[in-house]
């Protein structure tokens, strides 16, 4: 009876962490670097969406903290074609009144440059509570089967996007 007891409690106690495991699996599981994942309902992260400047206000600009970053091809080209590439990056802002700024790119040839500010209005108080976040973003222009690296905010993000799979394999080219 007790190594029935044991077992039972192993099994409820697996249950139990595994209901309250923190995020959906989407900051480290294997759909966080496939092209298009979106994460459901995340409560420790919130999907940003960039808002227009407001004409009246002025902001102070600076450097977005990021805390990861995943790039992520659409599938493999075909020779001749390219690709869309997505890009994820989670961070945190600072207060409740920052919010990202549109993403700038540079592309020469395999290294693309990324600047991700964030903005805050000038002389407005804001309550200091960090905000956890996710930004998808596209890579600007399509990607032939090859090495790149991307600069985010100067830090380096090698990435690469593998070339279609020979037909006579058994796969498909995508």
């Amino acid at each position: 009876m007790r190594p029935l007891l044991s077992a039972a409690l192993a099994v409820s106690l697996a249950a139990a962490l595994a209901a309250c495991g923190g995020s959906s699996g989407a900051q480290d599981g294997p759909d966080r670097d496939r092209f298009g994942y979106r994460v459901g309902s995340d409560g420790d992260r919130e999907t940003v969406l960039l808002r227009p400047v407001a004409d009246s206000t002025q902001y102070l600009f600076y450097p977005a903290v990021v805390d990861s970053v995943a790039v992520r091809p659409a599938g493999r080209p075909l020779p001749g074609d390219g690709v869309a590439v997505e890009v994820l990056v989670q961070g945190a802002l600072p207060d409740a009144c920052a919010e990202l700024n549109d993403p700038t790119q540079e592309r020469d040839s395999h290294l693309v440059t990324v600047e991700l500010l964030m903005r805050q209005p000038r002389e407005r108080v804001c309550a200091a509570v960090v905000r956890p976040f996710r930004f998808y973003f596209m890579l600007e222009g399509a990607f032939e089967a090859g090495s790149y690296t991307m600069r985010l905010n100067g830090t380096a993000v090698p990435f690469q996007v593998l070339p279609a799979r020979a037909t006579g394999e058994g796969g498909d080219a995508g």
